[in-house]
């Protein structure tokens, strides 16, 4: 960088982050907060790195940034710090409590670092990152109805409305269902085999459940229980750790099926799910019967508008749904994914939201 002192070195930043979208990247106003919020967490020596993970992150786009960066604040190729300062920048955030809300933001850092191997201090920083993840399923039409510029004829608001010209119905009322969207539900395991992945998938429905009250959370191991007054706490270190107390029976067997039908018993349970998402988080490593797992999944099929089931080990490209357990559960499935890392649920994040009522 020029050495003179720059007169306002966010307005500089800013016409930096035009650069870069002239250049051809896609840089969003978000992008543009974000990399200040960096410079101003970091030395001026690692300006660099600070664009790069904020405007920047993909490889492809490495080539035309640092085209556009020697470009813009000269000094050329010494610009650019020896590579393990990279990792002094990442150390540095994950010990700066305050810099949370920019590490939020370079989605690209943990996206796709499988949850069963993030460190404890990538563990703290999800809450914030699965906050960005805007859970928005399909819409139903409800019973009600509102009024609207199209739809049936609402004869009583016509009605009314010909008082004014005489009794001549001149100006027509109509009324449409209204579209809300569908209920979420989720079943989380918490067995043994699934311990590196339910942490991070709890912080997930935590996050997914703040943005709606009728959303409800259930968890097993052995036993069915539900997470729903725990996750609705808004500390997500104190949710976890309630949620962490609830499930007595987390690191144990697992019994889908007998957990399924737990949950399809109860007479509340069916209304919650009729209609509903329900996301299913499972291994599929049945210990069970896996007739009883293909019944119930059969019935909750038959509730739900849909059923989505994240099974971490498809993070694997040489996985195969081989297990009993699993076998028996996706002919009733209708959308499989992995769910290991924030890019996988962030597609099916997406996925839900373009899905059709």
């Amino acid at each position: 960088m020029s050495s003179s002192p720059d007169p306002d070195p966010l307005a500089r930043l800013v016409a930096f982050g035009h650069a870069q979208r002239e250049e051809g990247l896609r840089v969003g106003t978000g992008g543009l907060l974000e990399f200040a919020r960096a410079a101003a967490l970091l030395p001026a020596a690692e300006l660099y790195w600070a664009g790069r993970a904020t405007l920047a992150p993909g490889p492809a786009e490495i080539e035309r940034y640092d085209r556009t960066f020697l470009a813009f604040f000269g000094g050329g190729g010494a610009v650019r710090p020896p590579e393990p300062a990279r990792v002094v920048v990442r150390a540095r955030v994950a010990r700066d409590a305050d810099a949370r809300g920019f590490l939020a933001s370079p989605v690209e850092l943990l996206a796709q670092t499988s949850f069963g191997s993030l460190t404890d201090e990538e563990l703290a920083l999800l809450p914030a990152l699965a906050e960005r993840l805007r859970v928005s399923p399909p819409l139903r039409r409800s019973r009600r109805r509102a009024p609207s510029r199209g739809g049936e004829l609402d004869l009583r608001r016509t009605l009314r409305r010909s008082f004014r010209t005489g009794g001549e119905p001149l100006e027509r009322r109509f009324r449409a269902r209204v579209r809300r969207p569908r209920r979420l539900v989720f079943v989380l395991d918490v067995s043994r085999s699934m311990a590196p992945y339910s942490r991070a998938l709890l912080v997930f429905e935590h996050a997914a459940l703040r943005a709606d009250a009728r959303w409800e959370a259930f968890c097993f191991g052995t036993r069915l229980t539900r997470l729903t007054p725990a996750l609705r706490d808004a500390d997500p270190g104190r949710a976890l750790a309630l949620a962490a107390d609830a499930a007595v029976d987390r690191d144990a067997g697992t019994r889908i099926g007998e957990s399924l039908v737990a949950l399809l018993r109860r007479r509340e349970n069916v209304s919650l799910l009729r209609g509903a998402v329900v996301v299913v988080c499972s291994d599929g490593l049945e210990r069970g019967d896996p007739e009883l797992l293909r019944r119930a999944m059969a019935r909750l099929a038959r509730l739900a508008a849909r059923v989505v089931w994240l099974n971490p080990l498809k993070e694997s490209p040489d996985y195969e749904p081989l297990a009993r357990g699993m076998r028996a559960a996706l002919p009733y499935v209708d959308v499989f994914a992995s769910g290991h890392d924030l890019a996988s649920l962030g597609a099916v994040v997406e996925r839900l939201g373009l899905s059709r009522a």
